[in-house]
């Protein structure tokens, strides 16, 4: 009969060696993890900390978000031109909300341009003055206030009002030019250039010298009439006669006095001029040249 030691494996319950290999698979872990920690803590001893780099974090404070003060330059500038367009759309329709006039005024024409070169010719109708106006200057009791093209706005007392060119005389939105018609032979007139200069030097003067209104036939203006024309001014000098229907400068229809102030320029400028006027129910042409 066989023998066998107490306490032999193969009598051991199958529970109590499950234990058994639990509980020494625990041992080795716990051994294994103090090694670790043990072999880490020497490796950290060694390490020189002095010489550890060092990396400066950023000022957080530069990576902000502008500020709109930032971008009030931009703003200023009007790069996109938004700010320009939406001003120039509510001027025009301030301008156009203002008030005609009261005063007995007539607008016969305007001249746009810098602030030197800007005037508006006006005419005080009870008086039948016609005269030239720049910005800052008093008619009637108002002052100019802005010139524009067809438009003077006037300070009157305490609230702006606005003097426009006769409608008619302002219906001109493009070039026109004369029909073609029989015309009557004209003169050919030598103009000085130094009589054109010193004539140019006072505007004011020279509108004294005429009266020159819108001229209209069946509701529509057909050219600028020209009376009250004083013997030996430069108007007479330039060939023109008391009741002249002035109709056209080189073959373009002229309605208004900014018309006349065209001729004004080429005549300064020296170029040659082919007035077109009616005289007597003819038409005949005027031809200027300088010397």
């Amino acid at each position: 009969m066989l023998s066998l030691k107490l306490g032999s494996p193969k009598f051991m319950p199958k529970y109590y060696q499950t234990i058994f290999n639990l509980f020494a698979l625990t041992i080795i872990i716990i051994i294994g993890v103090e090694l670790f920690y043990m072999v880490i803590r020497v490796h950290l001893k060694n390490v020189n900390t002095q010489g550890i780099m060092t990396y400066h974090i950023p000022n957080v404070e530069r990576h902000r978000r502008p500020t709109l003060d930032y971008y009030k330059p931009i703003l200023k500038r009007n790069i996109f031109g938004s700010e320009e367009n939406v001003s120039k759309e509510m001027r025009a329709e301030k301008i156009e909300n203002l008030q005609p006039t009261t005063l007995k005024l007539a607008l016969l024409g305007t001249v746009s341009g810098n602030r030197q070169n800007t005037f508006a010719v006006i005419e005080e109708i009870n008086k039948k003055k016609q005269a030239l106006y720049r910005v800052g200057d008093s008619v009637q009791g108002a002052i100019v206030k802005e010139i524009l093209r067809g438009k003077v706005i006037l300070r009157v007392k305490e609230r702006d009002e606005i003097l426009t060119i006769e409608e008619a005389a302002a219906l001109r939105t493009k070039k026109e030019y004369l029909a073609s018609e029989p015309i009557v032979a004209g003169e050919t007139i030598m103009v000085s250039r130094s009589a054109v200069q010193e004539s140019m030097r006072n505007l004011n003067n020279l509108l004294s010298q005429v009266r020159i209104r819108p001229h209209f036939r069946n509701g529509k203006a057909d050219g600028l009439s020209v009376t009250n024309l004083k013997a030996g001014s430069f108007f007479a000098k330039l060939g023109l006669k008391n009741g002249d229907i002035v109709q056209g400068i080189d073959g373009r229809i002229i309605k208004s006095p900014e018309d006349v102030l065209e001729v004004y320029k080429k005549f300064k400028l020296g170029s040659q001029v082919a007035l077109q006027i009616m005289r007597n129910n003819e038409q005949k042409i005027i031809n200027y040249k300088f010397r």
